[in-house]
């Protein structure tokens, strides 16, 4: 009779990964202050951050990455909430782009959300994504995209940290211009600096199209009127009927600046996109630019270079936009007690082929 064959296993032990805890032990420290050291905090004098560090080295003690979260009492995730636009509008995909780059240079993690909500809907009815109904899962909100004043008040009824780019918070008055943080760049400025420029270059007939339902657009157009009046010159607003759109209202503003009895030689757009549309549709009218009408836009979008000749326009520099809602953010999420502030960024001028000197014309026949 055979003998029953012997099953042979060998055993391996595994180490048993050292914990928080016994690192506490070892260093004869609580819990708290092994959180405080791998937080740098200045609060643990040197000879106890030695002692700890001693006692981490000797152990091997890596902690992972959710216990790292959990001694810091974050989940170094934020979320990138736009609301009542496109997905991915191309304007809000560069600022998206800051945010990211900045965030994962410190190891944190950004999540993307749509919301589409109504300017009349209560603030309590407005549906926020899951992702900030969960308590805990991320840190704060960056918002983008059109953002209207329920949305604010909904935000902060969930006593979420957020930063919001105020160029689109519509619904503001100055009172509340500083009840939560803000990152924005110059408008008036940009538009103020854009018609100087068309000033400098002889044009004195200037037209200023976009709508100015748009706050965005008011501001920029604010700025091109001052430009005009410090140089005694009559600013125009030119308006289209029900525009399907920036590039439609570009298109149907094109007739409107052919037909005035003193036609403007230059043209400022409230966007990249308004420009666009009045570069197609002077095309034709067999118009061209800037031989018969210099043409400025806003926003340096990509589609600028892609026009012939290439668009000059203000340039908004979106992904430091958002970088610096992401450095907000983080010093809002360090310091909660810390007054709110706002950071406008200035824009840039950027001269390409749409604009034409006439002040160099005007030389050239006096000589002549």
């Amino acid at each position: 009779m055979r003998k029953p064959i012997e099953a042979r296993f060998r055993v391996e032990v595994v180490p048993k990964q050292k914990t928080i805890r016994d690192v506490a032990r070892a260093a004869g420290v609580g819990i708290g202050t092994i959180s405080r050291v791998l937080n740098s905090s200045s609060q643990v004098s040197r000879e106890t951050r030695a002692r700890v560090l001693e006692a981490i080295r000797r152990l091997g003690f890596r902690p992972n990455a959710q216990a790292r979260r959990i001694l810091k009492r974050r989940s170094e995730i934020v979320c990138f909430l736009l609301s009542n636009r496109d997905f991915l509008h191309p304007f809000h995909a560069r600022i998206l782009q800051g945010v990211e780059s900045y965030a994962s240079s410190l190891k944190h993690h950004v999540l993307f959300a749509v919301l589409h909500y109504s300017p009349r809907t209560p603030p309590e009815k407005i549906d926020l994504p899951p992702v900030l109904q969960e308590h805990g899962l991320i840190d704060g909100v960056i918002l983008a995209g059109t953002i209207y004043p329920n949305l604010l008040r909904r935000i902060e009824a969930i006593d979420m940290p957020f930063v919001a780019f105020s160029n689109n918070v519509v619904g503001i008055d100055g009172d509340g211009k500083y009840l939560y943080d803000q990152v924005g760049f110059d408008d008036f400025n940009g538009s103020l600096q854009a018609t100087r420029y068309l000033i400098k270059q002889g044009h004195r007939l200037i037209d200023f199209a976009g709508d100015i339902s748009f706050p965005w657009i008011q501001r920029r157009f604010d700025g091109y009127r001052q430009a005009m009046r410090e140089n005694k010159l009559n600013p125009v607003s030119i308006m289209a009927q029900n525009p399907d759109g920036f590039v439609d209202f570009g298109q149907k503003s094109a007739g409107r600046i052919l037909t005035q009895a003193a036609r403007a030689t230059a043209v400022v757009a409230g966007n990249d996109e308004i420009a666009y549309g009045l570069w197609r549709s002077l095309q034709r009218h067999g118009m061209k630019v800037p031989d018969d009408i210099s043409l400025v836009g806003f926003d340096d979008r990509e589609e600028a270079v892609l026009m012939d000749p290439q668009l000059s326009t203000v340039r908004v520099h979106k992904e430091e936009i958002g970088e610096t809602c992401m450095k907000m953010l983080l010093e809002r999420l360090h310091h909660p007690r810390m007054t709110f502030s706002q950071r406008i960024l200035p824009t840039e001028l950027v001269i390409r082929g749409t604009v034409r000197n006439l002040s160099e014309r005007h030389a050239a026949s006096r000589i002549l």
